[in-house]
């Protein structure tokens, strides 16, 4: 048995920002590690990427990775999105960016646009390792205290972290039913039978999803987000033998990654 720390992250807005385009900025559906170890590390006072690029523009001593992604990445994290339908709503807002390099354009305005989330939320499951850092972020979760205010990709969204618990997660060897969580593998199975999920939706009224997402797991100093993987998110049973990083954590399952 190993213990988890359990939250609810949301907010009234999100962006995190996909690198692929600068011509409108595009936002992933659901929160990375990445982003997630972040906001851990803005919690308990790690440095983040601008200390680290102020430091070398200072040409002081200073790491290749920011503080916070050096100190956290062997966390184990769960993400388990608090959304029915699949998907969060997605919009998008435009604004000027006039400070005068951004465009070559008379004027040097810049008309930029941006997708947000709206009301995204989620439920963030960290698994105990034992160390110093995760101790930390424990303490500092349930006194309700943080070093750095957290928000969800830019400073205007502001991060609102309750219900913290502490729970107990027993290590699955087999998955059939329903995981929360979003999940990465290449050995499972969706129950699919259409019949099935046709008489199902005539007498409960549920909405079948299967919502797909490419998703950064590491972070490289010379090229920023790496190892990408296609995350799954479904509400349909699914069939998992000999499963690896999963644990059922108060009768729900949730995948660690």
């Amino acid at each position: 048995m190993s213990e988890v720390v359990k939250f609810r992250l949301k907010g009234p807005s999100a962006i995190i920002r996909k690198p692929e385009s600068n011509s409108i900025y595009f936002t992933y559906n659901n929160v990375h590690k990445i982003m997630l170890l972040g906001i851990l590390g803005a919690i308990i006072g790690e440095n983040g990427y601008n200390y680290n690029q102020l430091q070398k523009e200072l040409k002081r001593n200073s790491n290749d990775l920011p503080e916070f992604y050096e100190s956290l990445k062997d966390l184990k994290i769960g993400i388990a999105p608090n959304v029915n339908i699949g998907a969060f709503v997605k919009k998008v807002q435009r604004f000027n960016n006039s400070v005068g390099y951004a465009s070559t354009e008379e004027g040097n305005n810049l008309i930029v646009s941006e997708q947000y989330l709206e009301n995204p939320d989620w439920n963030i499951y960290i698994l105990s390792n034992d160390t110093e850092k995760f101790l930390k972020i424990k303490d500092y979760l349930l006194k309700k205290k943080c070093e750095y205010i957290p928000y969800i990709g830019k400073n205007e969204h502001f991060a609102d972290i309750c219900e913290v618990e502490i729970l107990n997660a027993n290590k699955c060897k087999d998955v059939y039913g329903k995981l929360k969580s979003i999940f990465t593998d290449n050995k499972y199975e969706i129950k699919d039978d259409f019949f099935e999920i046709e008489t199902e939706l005539f007498t409960d009224d549920t909405i079948y999803f299967e919502y797909k997402e490419m998703q950064p797991t590491k972070l490289d100093a010379q090229i920023g987000y790496t190892d990408f993987k296609e995350f799954v998110f479904t509400n349909k049973d699914i069939n998992i033998v000999n499963a690896n990083n999963i644990y059922n954590v108060n009768g729900e399952n949730i995948y660690f990654f």
